[in-house]
């Protein structure tokens, strides 16, 4: 499974969450763990990965964009690596709520 984290570089929130996400995301070695700068998701077109940055769009886009038409950082993607959607996290989280999310996404995906 990949998981992607779209931050910003001026998010706190972001930054706080640097602290843990990676190295919780990485002791699962059935993940993938990838970045994504948010502004580089929106101007996808531009981007060095304009099909992955255009699904991560639209990903965002589905599942997490707020009723006001923003969407709260760091977002968190879980994908089957075939590109399917399997679930999402928002936001600050403890290391056993990333565990947590992890855990069910997988279960949720047989590869």
């Amino acid at each position: 499974m990949l998981i992607y984290k779209i931050f910003e570089e001026s998010c706190d929130v972001c930054n706080h969450m640097k602290r843990h996400d990676k190295a919780t995301f990485e002791s699962f070695p059935e993940l993938e763990y990838r970045e994504a700068d948010l502004n580089e998701v929106l101007d996808y077109a531009s981007s060095e990965k304009p099909q992955t940055m255009l699904r991560l769009y639209q990903t965002l886009e589905k599942y997490a964009l707020n009723p006001d038409y923003t969407v709260d950082l760091p977002v968190y993607i879980f994908m089957a690596k075939s590109g399917e959607y399997k679930g999402h996290h928002v936001g600050a989280a403890t290391i056993v709520e990333l565990r947590d999310t992890i855990k069910q996404c997988l279960e949720d995906t047989p590869e």
